[in-house]
């Protein structure tokens, strides 16, 4: 009976330990970051996120923070999925620039050129024509489409209920805003009418080429606008909506999804991925096209994503120009990530709190990760 006191001293002893262990196996060079992030994600606004930063190849950080939810005490995992908004683009432009490096398109390339409705466009307010936009100009939203993203749009949009050439037809019946190549408008619309020309090259739906032309070839198997069952109980978002709901009613919900997933897909932003997958893609661009010993796309297309394409804005093909040969792009869901094309760096940093909450995060989180990397 007397060793009974002594067993729970050690057993005490041994957990104390283990907390020193995982606290003392984050090197010191990254405790500032670490200790960011912990601060932030102890608010009420950022309920959970991760943090991955790679150099060569090699993972130096790699932790996660919080809960999925604030009335979840379910752990934020390392890999878990989110909804990566914006980020969307990235992927969407680099598919583009595997299809240029095939030859089937050219960024130059008149949209009406794939769909000839373009070659028709009017001015919403003169009635003026005006000359179709250019593959580049949609990617890089100086398209002369009118700025906005697709929450802006009415719950009674044509838009939400129509299909891919659907969505391309109507953006091109309602005109443009601006002559294309004069102004810089961020929206959604340009990346729709390009995302119709892949499909009309391809003879495929635009998810079915994305994953057949880009998304297995880098392995990116939690990269995806349909969630599997697998994928969704592990989403923080959706994990609080099914959390008391069984396999066959989930299984129910995501037969729904799949059949809306027949229409229109959001390639500006519609995107699901996870912190291993977006690694796998911003080495893509860290090794200038290459997977192993393949080369994907050729390094001088891919080099074109990089290049400021309107006046004063610091935006390419589908990235932001961060500056020092960093690209990357933030969301609205409280996501970014950035490669240094120099120094294979990669920085992501993800949460489902919303770019204004997740702001302390993502952006003091990226340049504090940079800033360390650089000592």
């Amino acid at each position: 009976m007397v060793i009974k006191p002594l067993i729970v001293y050690v057993l005490v002893l041994l957990l104390a330990c283990q907390v020193l262990s995982a606290q003392e196996g984050i090197p010191a060079r990254w405790k500032p970051l670490d200790d960011l992030a912990t601060k932030v994600v102890a608010s009420l606004k950022i309920p959970g996120g991760s943090v991955r930063v790679v150099e060569n190849g090699k993972v130096l950080f790699n932790q996660a923070y919080g809960v999925t939810d604030p009335k979840s005490k379910r752990r934020w995992e390392k890999n878990s999925p989110v909804q990566i908004a914006s980020i969307t683009k990235s992927i969407t432009s680099t598919l583009v620039a595997v299809l240029v490096g095939e030859g089937k398109l050219s960024f130059d390339d008149p949209i009406s050129k794939y769909l000839p409705e373009y070659g028709r466009l009017k001015m919403r307010k003169s009635g003026a024509e005006v000359r179709s936009p250019t593959i580049a100009e949609c990617l890089s939203h100086t398209s002369g489409f009118p700025g906005g993203t697709m929450g802006n749009l009415l719950a009674s949009s044509s838009i939400r209920t129509s299909d891919q050439a659907g969505v391309a037809t109507s953006l091109a019946k309602e005109g443009l805003a601006a002559k294309p190549g004069t102004r810089y408008a961020y929206t959604f619309r340009g990346y729709a009418a390009v995302a119709r020309c892949v499909e009309v090259v391809s003879g495929k739906r635009f998810p079915e080429i994305l994953e057949v032309k880009l998304l297995k070839p880098l392995d990116m198997s939690d990269t995806t606008f349909q969630p599997n069952l697998e994928l969704l109980k592990r989403h923080p978002r959706y994990a609080k909506h099914i959390a008391n709901s069984d396999d066959e009613k989930i299984l129910a919900f995501l037969e729904k999804k799949k059949r809306e997933s027949k229409r229109f897909v959001n390639v500006a932003g519609g995107l699901i991925s996870t912190p291993d997958d977006l690694v796998k893609f911003y080495r893509l661009h860290s090794l200038r096209g290459k997977i192993g010993s393949k080369q994907l796309i050729p390094e001088i297309v891919i080099a074109k994503l990089y290049e400021r394409q309107f006046g004063e804005r610091e935006y390419g093909l589908g990235f932001n120009l961060f500056g020092n040969a960093v690209f990357g792009h933030g969301g609205a869901s409280g996501t970014i990530g950035s490669v240094d094309l120099k120094n294979d760096r990669v920085v992501v940093i993800l949460t489902q709190a919303g770019s204004t909450a997740a702001r302390p995060l993502m952006e003091r989180g990226t340049k504090l990760a940079r800033k360390i990397l650089a000592e």
